[in-house]
């Protein structure tokens, strides 16, 4: 009787794929009109009308990591109506939630199955899984984000394939594709960074990121050369009037003195935590010209925009990329978020003093950053075991993974995370994850301190407001010997304050709280 409810399925299903196969078979004779490089970000607005099925790549956070989403995933569309067949690695889900409405697992006893609707699939979509893998059942809140970029890494050019990879993202590498007619000179060096490459053709510069693509940087006066490879995108110096979309990165350019080159800003005025951007922007020295993904064309041509860096949430949206390069405003997408070792993430700033033609000042700033840690590496506490984390309002927990940048710095000060000595800790990518409750008390009640994660999911500003999330915090260790500290919410704007966070960790590690820069001891 299952069977034949699900022959027609079956039967759909073969008649689909032998239509693709036609299709395949049909448009093979077509490839080699297929565009290159940079313009296979995205389908056409005519191929994207006519799809009717498609696999996606997503990755999901959330969770304890145990279990995810089978990626690719099964998309459909009919009538304008998208469909998506999530199935995950696990049999304990009996349902989920997505947009207030609960949808019931289709393969019991195998691998949990739904089919939901999606609105769009532009945008990260927010669900709730329940899971009875646990004694009681437990709803866990996820985000599925879909990749519409077909693979994580562009596929060097069949003139350079030394696909060069290292421990940097989910094995993303290097287009490594060689600049013919200029000699090589050198190489930009980088101690830390491992998503990020600069080599030096006499004045000009190419600029290679792992994972997005490469960049030429043409001085001023000069001319791009001929022959330059397809995908590369042309950066002509001088960049005075940058559309600054990536947040973390403004902090870098005021550190080097560049920031009168930066004339427009991806938030607004009071999104901003750090001093600098939020004064040019009261001045108006600094405009507003919209989020990544609703940028202000209009303004932004008007007023000569010669440089739009953005981060990798851009990707999601690959039509702003495409109209901006259409207005004739090069983009720059940066990773420096993807960097597990906060002194990559640091060493970025090599980049901007390129850009900016501040090279010896972002050199000098970057070793002047690396004595001061290593100070601080040098004299290490006994070890205290640290719980980083914070309580959604949802009563989720949300605790910083063992290859997170904020992990990675309390173990170079000296002590460990909660997952120091767990069997089995996370792996996978991503910064944070959601820890059952009962497993969170195991791994965090003995805990010597808890640093308070403010810098997303609200904040709290004592003790009290940390109890009164869960009353199961007055039985951790760090609650009854006070040591309870919160992170500040605008260190996530301060990449430049990595020193600064780690002599805050250091001091609060050696029992000397009295002056901290960064976090805030609760009482």
């Amino acid at each position: 009787m299952i069977k034949n409810k699900k022959a027609p399925c079956c039967l759909g299903v073969a008649l689909a794929m032998i239509v693709s196969v036609l299709l395949v078979t049909s448009c093979q004779s077509q490839e080699a009109a297929l565009p290159t490089g940079k313009n296979v970000q995205a389908d056409s607005a005519a191929q994207e009308a006519e799809w009717t099925e498609k696999e996606v790549n997503i990755t999901l956070e959330g969770g304890s990591g145990k279990a995810t989403i089978k990626s690719p995933v099964h998309v459909t569309k009919e009538n304008g109506q998208i469909r998506a067949v999530l199935v995950w690695t696990s049999k304990n889900y009996d349902y989920i939630i997505v947009d207030g409405i609960k949808y019931p697992n289709e393969n019991p006893g195998g691998e949990s199955t739904f089919t939901i609707p999606v609105k769009t699939l532009d945008e990260p979509l927010p669900l709730i899984g329940d899971t009875v893998a646990m004694s009681t059942p437990h709803e866990i809140e996820y985000t599925l984000t879909w990749d519409l970029s077909g693979n994580a890494a562009p596929e060097p050019s069949e003139t350079g394939k030394e696909a060069q990879k290292d421990e940097f993202g989910q094995g993303a590498g290097f287009d490594m594709t060689p600049l013919a007619g200029l000699e090589k000179t050198g190489a930009m060096e980088f101690t830390h960074a491992k998503g990020l490459l600069i080599e030096k053709y006499g004045a000009y510069s190419l600029i290679r990121i792992a994972g997005v693509g490469n960049y030429l940087v043409v001085p001023e006066g000069e001319s791009a050369p001929a022959g330059i490879p397809a995908g590369m995108t042309v950066l002509q110096a001088p960049f005075e009037k940058t559309y600054e979309a990536s947040t973390s990165v403004m902090d870098l350019i005021d550190a080097i003195g560049a920031m009168d080159m930066v004339r427009f800003s991806g938030s607004p005025a009071d999104e901003w935590n750090i001093q600098a951007p939020a004064e040019r922007m009261k001045s108006g020295e600094m405009i507003y010209a919209g989020k990544y993904r609703a940028p202000d064309f209009e303004r932004l041509v008007a007023e000569g925009c010669d440089l739009a860096i953005e981060n990798t949430m851009l990707s999601h949206e690959p039509e702003i990329k495409e109209k901006l390069e259409e207005l004739d405003i090069p983009v720059l997408i940066e990773t420096s978020s993807y960097e597990t070792d906060p002194l990559g993430r640091l060493e970025w700033i090599k980049l901007y003093g390129l850009l900016y033609g501040r090279e010896k000042e972002a050199a000098q700033f970057f070793d002047e950053q690396i004595k001061r840690i290593d100070a601080i590496s040098e004299e290490k506490p006994d070890g205290p075991v640290v719980a980083c984390f914070y309580v959604s309002d949802s009563g989720e927990i949300h605790v910083r993974k063992p290859a997170d940048y904020i992990s990675a710095m309390i173990e170079k000060t000296g002590a460990r995370t909660i997952f120091t000595d767990m069997e089995n800790p996370p792996t996978d990518s991503g910064s944070s994850l959601t820890m059952q409750t009962e497993d969170f008390y195991a791994a965090a009640r003995d805990a010597d301190i808890i640093l308070y994660n403010s810098i997303i999911g609200g904040g709290i500003t004592s003790v009290d407001e940390l109890l009164h999330k869960s009353e199961l915090f007055q039985d951790f260790k760090a609650v009854k010997e006070g040591h309870v500290y919160s992170m500040h919410k605008d260190f996530f704007q301060r990449t430049t304050g990595m020193a600064d966070f780690m002599e805050d960790l250091h001091a609060v590690f050696a029992g000397d709280d009295r002056s901290l820069t960064y976090i805030s001891k609760l009482d």
